[in-house]
């Protein structure tokens, strides 16, 4: 489905990921990482299109990916969650400005309860919400677009345990019932752990390791720690 043949990429002639080779298949779940200014993100952004190769190729289904010929196939969810959204919007205006008009606000709602803010918090505006409740709302609207991949940039690691748990069973659910595919970048290993079939790690730009591992069906009970 997702495909590195044997990718570079340099900015301002400094190499920022060397060499990258891997693939992955639709319904798995890879988890990404290593320490800060390894790459990750670099990476997750030339998956997503928002970074070129500076040589090698990145494919999706076999073709280079194009937002403007394949449309929003692939979601990341940012790790900062204000400057992801209009600070303006009501909430309901964040989760529903790219869905067509005959959204279903049940599925809104119902959503949004998932990843724990209820019905009330729709009519507010952005900056009204913790930074907690923000990465929420921006975690239910990739959810409603349903996207055949979503990309998740340490988008778990500000919320308490027992969130986290909670999220990352919705997420399994959701995957399941929709056929998702899944990327975490984080530094917790606890949420690779949790629901990774295969962990890449980052050192310096180089893929150093794959470790291999059957996710859980549930999360909520492991006892995730920050």
């Amino acid at each position: 489905m997702i495909e590195f043949r044997h990718v570079y990429k340099s900015f301002h002639q400094k190499p920022v990921l060397t060499d990258c080779h891997f693939q992955m298949e639709k319904g798995e779940s890879l988890g990404i990482m290593g320490e800060s200014g390894s790459g990750k993100t670099t990476l997750a952004r030339l998956i997503i299109g928002l970074e070129q190769p500076t040589a090698g190729q990145v494919l999706f289904h076999g073709q280079p990916y194009s937002v403007k010929v394949c449309g929003p196939r692939i979601l990341l969810v940012f790790q900062d969650a204000l400057r992801s959204v209009n600070p303006l919007f009501t909430i309901q205006e964040i989760l529903t400005e790219a869905l067509s008009k005959d959204f279903a606000l049940e599925e809104v709602v119902q959503i949004l309860a998932a990843v724990g803010l209820d019905a009330t918090h729709l009519g507010k505006k952005a900056r009204e919400l913790s930074g907690g409740q923000l990465q929420r709302v921006c975690i239910a609207r990739a959810l409603l677009l349903r996207p055949e991949v979503i990309i998740f940039d340490e988008a778990l690691s500000g919320l308490d345990p027992i969130t986290q748990g909670q999220l990352l069973d919705l997420l399994y659910e959701l995957k399941q019932e929709y056929q998702l595919t899944y990327i975490f970048i984080a530094h917790d290993a606890n949420i690779c752990q949790a629901i990774c079939h295969r962990v890449l790690l980052l050192e310096q730009g180089r893929l150093v390791a794959v470790r291999d591992k059957e996710p859980q069906t549930s999360c909520g009970g492991i006892g995730l720690d920050n």
